[in-house]
C-alpha cells in the first residue's frame, strides 16, 4: 500500500461535530504504518495535555485527549491498540480477545516517529509504528477529544454499538 488514503472520523455524540472534524490520514510503506491525525476546529476550547520532558510509555491516555489505532488480522480475536497523546506520551497493547491484555507484551514495540503540530484550529499528530501489510489487515483508527469542563466527544470510522467502544472488532472499518 503506497497510496495514502483518508477517512473522516465520525463523533458518537453529534454535538461535537457542531464545532470539530477529525480525519485521519495513512499510508502503510516498507512496513511502516504511517498516520497523520487531524483535529479542526476551536482547539482553546479542548483540554490539551502540555508537553513534558518525560514523555514515553504511559497508560491511561484514553482518560483525556488521545488518537488511537486499532490493528487486527482478518476475523481473528487479537488485536493491538496505539494510543498517542497531545503530550507526546504514547501507550500500546496487545490484546488476546475482546479488553483482554495479552499475557505476554512485546517489550520493544514503541513508535518509529511521533509529531505534534498546532496550527491556529488545527492539530495534527503524526505518528510511523511498524506494521507489515498482510493482506487482510484491519486498520480502525479512532480519537477522543476532552473538552474544556471534562466532557469528552469519542470520534471513529465507525459507532457500531449502543455507546462509544473502539475495541469492537467492527471499528476496524479499513481493510488492505
Amino acid at each position: 500500500m503506497s497510496n495514502p488514503c483518508s477517512v473522516s472520523l465520525i463523533p458518537f455524540e453529534s454535538s461535537a461535530a457542531e464545532k470539530f472534524s477529525c480525519s485521519v490520514n495513512f499510508k502503510i510503506e516498507n512496513g511502516v504504518l504511517l498516520l497523520e491525525y487531524g483535529i479542526f476546529g476551536p482547539l482553546p476550547e479542548l483540554s490539551i495535555p502540555l508537553e513534558t520532558s518525560t514523555s514515553g510509555f504511559t497508560p491511561g491516555l484514553w482518560r483525556h485527549t488521545c488518537c488511537e489505532c486499532f490493528l487486527r488480522q482478518g476475523n481473528e480475536t487479537s488485536y493491538t491498540e496505539w494510543n498517542f497523546s497531545l503530550d507526546c506520551n504514547w501507550w500500546s497493547c496487545r490484546f488476546d480477545a475482546y479488553r483482554t491484555p495479552a499475557q505476554v507484551q512485546p517489550s520493544d514495540v514503541q513508535p518509529q516517529d511521533f509529531q505534534i503540530i498546532f496550527r491556529e484550529n488545527k492539530m495534527a499528530l503524526t505518528a510511523a509504528i511498524a506494521c507489515p501489510a498482510p493482506a487482510g489487515l484491519r486498520i480502525g483508527l479512532a480519537l477522543i477529544l476532552e473538552h474544556a469542563g471534562g466532557n469528552r466527544s469519542h470520534w471513529a470510522m465507525k459507532h457500531p454499538g449502543g455507546k462509544p467502544d473502539f475495541h469492537l472488532a467492527e471499528t476496524c472499518a479499513y481493510v488492505l
